[in-house]
């Protein structure tokens, strides 16, 4: 479990449709103050799981049936919209007040739907809301003019960063492998690539831009 994205807050998960682990499901468990969000056929992965979902929400083009049985609360969507299944969910948590976000089932499969949550986290940022996307493999997070430690992990012993948007200015990772000090990095060339964190901890800060960070397995 990452303990930086499950510290007590009230967080909104969202489940999206890749399977997810067991203990993934147990994580999700053990997170308090929870809202939980299926984004569509993330309903069938809560169902695997024994998981009980607050809110059902999307276009339903996804489910392994073509007339899927979904009980609670729906929320239901045309499938021609702008928005994402998972980007519906984001808005509706950011609606109830949630500003902490725990994406599980939301890598892998289609690239461009991978990419389109890792956009999601950036849509966050806008408002005063940050976004973990989960799984066994990988954990992504995003920030912008600000600093975000991260506690060691084994699970995850590879530490990137990237910038996502332009230059980002004042990038300095404290308590990494490779420990850049005051340095740009662009979102034209993989710098910041396949660090660690050497000590207990490592400080990520940028001080203009927005960063991509992966912590990877």
């Amino acid at each position: 479990m990452i303990k930086t994205a499950h510290d007590g807050e009230q967080i909104c998960v969202v489940l999206g449709a890749m399977k997810i682990t067991e203990e993934e499901a147990q994580e999700i468990r053990l997170i308090r103050n929870k809202l939980l969000i299926c984004a569509d056929a993330g309903y069938e992965i809560a169902m695997e799981h024994n998981l009980v979902p607050a809110l059902t929400i999307g276009d339903f083009d996804s489910f392994s049936h073509p007339e899927p049985d979904v009980k609670g609360l729906v929320q239901r969507h045309p499938v021609e919209k702008d928005d994402t299944d998972s980007m519906l969910a984001a808005k509706e948590g950011l609606a109830r007040g949630y500003r902490k976000f725990c994406f599980y089932g939301a890598l892998g499969g289609r690239l461009d739907h991978t990419f389109a949550n890792i956009v999601t986290l950036r849509y966050l940022l806008d408002y005063d809301a940050r976004g973990w996307i989960i799984s066994d493999e990988n954990v992504v997070t995003m920030i912008r003019d600000e600093k975000l430690t991260l506690e060691k992990s084994e699970r995850y012993p590879h530490l990137s960063v990237f910038s996502f948007e332009g230059e980002a200015k004042g990038v300095t990772v404290q308590g990494g492998k490779y420990s850049p000090v005051s340095h740009s990095l662009y979102n034209w060339f993989p710098l910041g690539v396949s660090n660690s964190i050497e000590g207990e901890t490592a400080t990520i800060c940028v001080e203009d831009g927005t960063l991509l960070i992966i912590l990877a397995k």
